[in-house]
């Protein structure tokens, strides 16, 4: 029984070093060539770019990684299995990538709630739609293990600020990471 209990400790160890290395790749902004801002196929260009890179490797991560591209800003989110290194390789992908200013990420293990992660982002876009104030073309969501990610431009952060607030407001909804940005 001390085995086993051994065996999980050095499991769970080794995984939440590799989760700790995955968060803490997208806490640095990586500077690279600047696109316009707001450059829609740049964005676009280094979004495709990345998804192709990435799906040539392997063609499976797309079904576990959510990925953003919005004003230079590449956003990488989801619910990872123990020792996923394409993750990783999507970082590295991404900060290479010309057109990328700044990579962030938002992982969680994971778990056997992507049904209801599911659901929440559905009620999340209803609730958007619902308001005029929170209804933004072009912003992008994703819901990781209850945390909600959002990515976009808006024209003032009262709006943004609705956004947030109005995803969280959302049952199901443990945090909200905003990667909302304001258009200059």
């Amino acid at each position: 029984m001390a085995a086993l209990r051994g065996g999980r400790r050095r499991l769970m160890t080794r995984f939440l070093l590799t989760l700790l290395a995955l968060l803490l790749s997208g806490c640095a902004a990586h500077p690279r060539t600047a696109a316009t801002e707001g450059d829609e196929s740049a964005d676009a260009k280094a979004c495709t770019s990345i998804r192709s890179a990435l799906g040539a490797r392997d063609p499976g991560v797309l079904s576990v990684l959510t990925i953003f591209c919005r004003n230079q800003l590449v956003v990488i989110a989801g619910a990872l299995p123990p020792d996923y290194k394409p993750a990783v390789e999507a970082v590295y992908i991404a900060t290479k990538t010309p057109g990328v200013k700044r990579v962030e990420t938002v992982f969680a293990p994971k778990t056997a709630q992507e049904a209801s992660d599911a659901a929440v982002a559905t009620r999340i876009r209803a609730a958007l739609d619902r308001d005029a104030n929170t209804r933004v073309p072009g912003t992008d969501l994703t819901v990781v293990a209850g945390t909600v990610v959002l990515v976009g431009m808006v024209d003032d952060q009262a709006k943004a600020d609705r956004i947030v607030a109005s995803a969280a407001s959302v049952e199901g909804v443990r945090s909200v990471r905003s990667f909302i940005q304001l258009r200059r």
